[in-house]
């Protein structure tokens, strides 16, 4: 294999989507999908993010979450309190849901 085709061969399988990341993703839309009229991110028990979600072991959702947080796109309620059971979704999280949700063109 050349050099070439060796980093086309890494590129493809870099854009390749982990179950991990499907399941952040869903985390965000789970909560994107449950915004105020007015704008407002509401707050979300563990529990009931893995009643509405396919997660639904609160120690894996608690890990994503944690992921998710490092990469400031939720955030514990009360902020800075990372044994809260309630979380939030960020701006930023909003940001990167819409990103991801809206249609490609081709």
């Amino acid at each position: 294999m050349t050099q070439a085709s060796s980093n086309q061969s890494q590129y493809r399988t870099s854009r390749t989507l982990t179950d991990a990341h499907k399941r952040q993703i869903e985390i965000l839309q789970v909560m994107a999908e449950h915004i105020s009229s007015q704008g407002m991110h509401r707050q979300f028990e563990i529990s009931e993010l893995c009643n509405i979600s396919t997660i639904k072991d609160e120690k894996e959702m608690t890990r994503y979450l944690l992921i998710l947080e490092g990469q400031k796109l939720v955030s514990p309620y009360p902020e800075g309190n990372f044994t809260s059971s309630r979380w939030i979704l960020t701006k930023e999280g909003s940001k990167a849901i819409r990103m991801f949700t809206r249609p490609t063109v081709q």
